[in-house]
């Protein structure tokens, strides 16, 4: 056993001060995470999944492939979503309407901390909500319609149902931590690695201290009344409405069981991806996100990582009179570092897949901060501390406009990641406005070895638009959108025809895209009257048709790739 001294008596904030600072979290997280959604352009993955979202809106039916993009859970949330913020029409649909799912997502994190209260103590609670609030990396995130806000989410809310739970907690807190655990499952496959990282902070907790079931009533309690008899196996209330949650979002409500099926096989494709996939970084590269990355521009949350250093100290050697709140704390050190070292040794890594350890950062980080001011027993020291926090706090806040503001496309922000350039917004602009002069002419071919992501999204709107993914062997549509590097093949391919080059324009970081446009064809000529005249003397002195007026008509390609839901091109 750990920690056994006699403990002293704890110093914590008043009611008053704690729910002011819960509405103050709240009010900082909406500020940064409502406005302006539509700002950034939409990432690669943002407008796949879009595109993914617009058909199982029509159809009803989630296409679900095991090798890449995901699980359900997130089209789901967003089909609900849109249906009560009475969504239309696919091609009416936003960049802020598809985002305010996630952002909904991220301040349902900051509520569900408030499930940790009696674990953290008042103030550290209040801390950890307020970092999470302004954390760049948590806002740049929550604006992001990708899966990962709502993976953090259920992740938190399973361990906050799991802690509830054995604080004297009923059995449906065993029952809603198991739905969030069966909807991770439907949400993305790496959260098995959360998983596996709570059962290591599970045993190494109960090694080291013992049980989670509480000594004495501790602090802020928001779970119900302990029921009399716990369940003999309460792993079964977990894992029964587990599988069940996730068989029916995989099969859409027991519709399609290959994709049950599926979802299990794709573990082994994730394994071959865990190799790196073009995603390679070093192994330091998560604690560099948090402590120190250096690009033209400082970002640092090392605030949080600091912080949470002393909240892991603090589970071991601090004063407790409730054993299960120190088992807790002692499990959330361990999970967070196994969960860190996990995703670290792996080599595939993208930032925003660290989320969930960062989160578990933040909730040791508002322990290490209410630790150390609780520990301050002069008033003048303790004030000096809580300005060092607010100052840390603004600094976070500070970054967070950096990365939400200027930089939210720019590659010196570390959580732009292969981001779309804001310069294709420009390329989008002229697209439209040729196809808007062209009218029921225009027709475009894309040419890019990502058939051109975002620019599906983008043009959704224009069915005549074809992708493809190398050069064809014939170009004929009137715009034509290619790659840089791709421009000699073209240009040879129209080598005598009136096309005009436009560009280039930034697709992401070293990819550029340049734009060909037919010049329109003049007008025909005023006819002029014709005088008669004396019939020729012989057939050979009639004239011959003027040269260029008579010409093949062109050809189309039968064959051209286009966007599901839009229209084949065919000729005019």
């Amino acid at each position: 056993m750990i920690g056994a001294m006699a403990p002293r008596k704890e110093v914590t904030l008043s009611l008053f001060s704690f729910l002011f600072l819960v509405i103050l979290a709240l009010g900082l997280g909406s500020f940064y995470r409502f406005p302006g959604l539509e700002r950034r352009p939409m990432h690669t993955d943002e407008a796949i999944l879009a595109v993914k979202l617009s058909d199982f809106w029509q159809t009803g039916h989630f296409q679900y492939d095991p090798k890449d993009f995901h699980g359900p859970a997130l089209h789901q949330v967003s089909w609900l979503w849109g249906k009560v913020a009475g969504w239309g029409d696919p091609m009416t649909w936003t960049e802020s309407d598809l985002r305010l799912v996630c952002v909904l997502c991220g301040m349902g994190l900051l509520l569900v901390t408030l499930l940790f209260a009696d674990a953290l103590g008042r103030f550290g609670t209040a801390m950890a909500m307020l970092m999470c609030a302004v954390s760049p990396m948590m806002v740049f995130y929550s604006r992001y319609f990708i899966m990962e806000m709502l993976l953090v989410l259920l992740v938190a809310l399973m361990l906050g149902c799991f802690w509830r739970y054995s604080q004297n907690g009923t059995r449906l807190w065993l029952l809603l931590g198991g739905c969030a655990l069966g909807f991770q499952h439907a949400t993305k496959e790496t959260f098995v690695l959360n998983v596996g990282a709570a059962v290591a902070g599970w045993a190494v907790a109960r090694v080291l201290v013992g049980e989670f079931q509480p000594r004495k009533g501790n602090g802020l309690s928001l779970g119900p009344a302990r029921l009399k008899g716990r369940p003999a196996r309460p792993w079964l209330w977990v894992l029964v409405p587990a599988l069940l949650i996730s068989v029916a979002a995989f099969s859409g409500l027991f519709r399609d069981w290959t994709a049950v099926k599926d979802s299990a096989l794709t573990y082994l494709n994730y394994l071959e991806r865990s190799g790196g996939s073009g995603h390679e970084k070093p192994w330091h590269y998560y604690l560099s996100l948090i402590f120190w990355r250096k690009d033209t521009l400082v970002w640092s949350e090392a605030m949080i990582g600091g912080l949470a250093v002393i909240g892991m100290i603090y589970s071991i050697v601090g004063e407790f009179k409730n054993t299960g709140r120190q088992a807790f704390l002692v499990f959330l050190s361990v999970y967070a570092l196994v969960l860190f070292a996990g995703y670290s040794l792996l080599s595939y890594k993208t930032p925003w897949s660290i989320l969930s350890g960062q989160y578990a950062l933040t909730l040791l980080a508002g322990l290490g901060a209410g630790a150390v001011w609780s520990g301050i027993s002069n008033r003048f020291f303790r004030l000096l501390w809580s300005f060092a926090l607010t100052v840390g706090l603004y600094h976070l806040c500070y970054q967070t406009m950096l990365a939400i503001g200027n930089y939210r496309a720019d590659q010196r922000n570390p959580y732009v990641y292969s981001h779309t350039s804001t310069d294709l917004l420009r390329l989008v602009a002229e697209v439209q406005k040729v196809a808007a002069e062209r009218g029921e002419d225009f027709q475009a071919q894309v040419i890019n070895r990502d058939a051109g992501w975002p620019l599906p999204w983008y043009l959704r709107t224009l069915s005549r638009v074809g992708y493809q993914t190398t050069v064809p062997e014939e170009l004929f549509a009137p715009v034509i959108i290619a790659d840089a590097d791709l421009q000699p093949l073209v240009q040879a391919q129209l080598a005598g025809r009136e096309y005009e080059e436009r560009g280039p324009y930034g697709l992401r970081p070293g990819v550029y895209l340049t734009m060909f446009v037919a010049k329109p064809k003049p007008p025909p000529a005023t006819p002029v009257p014709v005088l008669p005249v004396e019939p020729p003397a012989s057939p050979l002195e009639m004239s011959l048709p003027p040269a260029g007026t008579i010409s093949a008509p062109p050809t189309f390609s039968p064959t051209l790739p286009v966007l599901p839901g839009s229209l084949p091109l065919s000729p005019q």
